[in-house]
């Protein structure tokens, strides 16, 4: 079961330790044991506070971490039988903060 985050912060903690941690060991990796956004509410981290700019660095800066193409890596860790999910959740992901930016971002 994926953990659910109660702030960005928290989720980007979570992530943080995952990339220094259980990512970048040999081990086997399972899909609960990867860091998703998606319990939060904005998983692009944009703030009601943010301006333009400060949006379209986070849009961009989280469609780099979740596009699928970034994943190869880390999906030759993750056992045989969580691939498919964890490729679903990659595109849920995708798919929300291209969402986000069309919603937030127009034009």
């Amino acid at each position: 079961e994926s953990t659910c985050y109660r702030t960005f912060a928290a989720y980007e903690e979570a992530w943080g330790e995952f990339m220094a941690g259980a990512c970048r060991s040999g081990q086997e990796l399972c899909c609960w044991e990867i860091p998703w956004p998606l319990s939060l509410p904005c998983v692009s981290g944009i703030e009601p506070s943010d301006d333009g700019s400060m949006k379209k660095r986070k849009l961009r800066a989280a469609l780099l971490r979740w596009h699928p193409d970034k994943w190869a890596a880390v999906l030759e860790k993750v056992i045989e039988a969580d691939k498919p999910t964890v490729l679903d959740k990659v595109k849920e992901v995708t798919r929300r903060i291209l969402a986000e930016k069309a919603l937030l971002l127009p034009g």
